[in-house]
């Protein structure tokens, strides 16, 4: 419902512009043809499912608001406004991708002949993965060349007088709806860990599983397992064999919307340790403790293709109270004191909701 309104809602501002513009190209160029298309809409990529859909979206919509249109097969850094192959049009649209992100490419004659272009990148947190929301952002591009850029319009060879620039602007635009709701993807990573404590504990490797749900604006929910972590500590009095684990719950946000993308996190959540041997666990005389866990820190992330990225991130982990292992009255290691968590791995997108 939110397309049709939004299309309708400026059909009677792009009718006008562009038949005023086909007017222009008219007097200017022989290539433009009373009986061409007002709108070109250039075939996306083959094998990309959504700018497939969103280009079927956009031609629609047009049809809907009354603008003639027609598809053309051109790479979508050569399209012009006044041709792309033998298809020549007031106005072009494009759907292709560059780093990996949907890219709007809009072309336009303006109404004195001038052509003006205009290239938006759109971010699968801004609704780069969502098909309706590339169509209205593509039917609102066209829009606004003829509402930021208004000029003097040449009179057409024949037919009725056009609208003059400022009447073109005053053209009644109502309200767009309510926005799309934004794409959220559900993703996996998977890491191998290492973990180091304190006082000669560790370093130990272990696999670490993660599930994000990214919400908008560079802000993922996380959760995260990791371990068993083990290591083997000596002392004067003999030895203790050490196991660790953890889980935690938090967020991310990711700083800006590049390749290379840095990365803050926070999370809370439970620190295991077990220990067997000859071991006393401070402040309680058990082999095994649970104890609460704050993790901070941050990392990079390097995209791959739009639906992988390589993670690398180090969080110190606090665990509250720390946990000391001694054995034979000697400290042989200290957890979450703060314990230093670092992580490399691979992360994919395999669900949008």
């Amino acid at each position: 419902m939110h397309i049709r309104r939004t299309c309708c809602s400026v059909a009677a501002l792009l009718t006008a512009a562009l038949c005023c513009a086909g007017a222009a190209g008219a007097a200017q160029a022989s290539t433009y043809k009373s009986g061409a298309s007002q709108v070109t809409v250039v075939d996306p990529p083959a094998g990309d499912r959504v700018l497939i859909e969103a280009g079927s979206r956009i031609r629609s919509e047009l049809d809907a608001a009354g603008l003639s249109n027609q598809s053309a097969t051109c790479a979508a850094g050569d399209v012009g406004a006044q041709g792309c192959g033998e298809i020549a049009a007031a106005a072009a649209i494009a759907l292709s991708r560059e780093d990996g992100l949907a890219t709007i490419r809009v072309i336009a004659t303006l109404p004195d002949g001038y052509e003006l272009r205009r290239d938006v990148r759109v971010p699968p947190e801004a609704g780069g993965d969502d098909p309706a929301v590339l169509a209205v952002r593509a039917v609102e591009l066209l829009r606004d060349i003829y509402l930021d850029v208004p000029r003097a319009v040449v009179p057409p060879q024949d037919g009725p007088p056009p609208l003059r620039a400022s009447e073109v602007a005053a053209v009644a635009v109502s309200p767009a709806g309510p926005p799309s709701p934004a794409v959220r993807h559900l993703g996996l990573a998977l890491s191998a860990a290492m973990l180091a404590g304190r006082s000669g504990l560790g370093p130990a490797v272990a696999p670490m599983l993660q599930v994000g749900l990214t919400m908008g604006r560079g802000v993922t929910i996380t959760a995260a397992a990791a371990g068993p972590f083990g290591s083997v500590e000596d002392g004067v009095a003999g030895g203790a064999r050490i196991t660790e684990a953890l889980a935690t719950a938090g967020a991310r946000y990711d700083i800006g919307l590049h390749r290379v993308r840095p990365y803050v996190t926070v999370a809370a959540g439970l620190h295991y340790i077990r220990v067997v041997g000859v071991p006393q666990v401070v402040p309680d005389p058990m082999s095994a403790a649970l104890s609460p866990l704050v993790v901070a820190g941050g990392g990079v992330s390097v995209r791959v293709y739009q639906w992988m990225a390589l993670d690398a991130g180090v969080v110190a982990a606090f665990t509250f109270p720390a946990t000391n292992v001694i054995v034979g009255g000697e400290v042989v290691g200290r957890a979450g004191a703060p314990s230093v968590l670092g992580q490399l791995g691979l992360s994919v997108v395999f669900a949008s909701l």
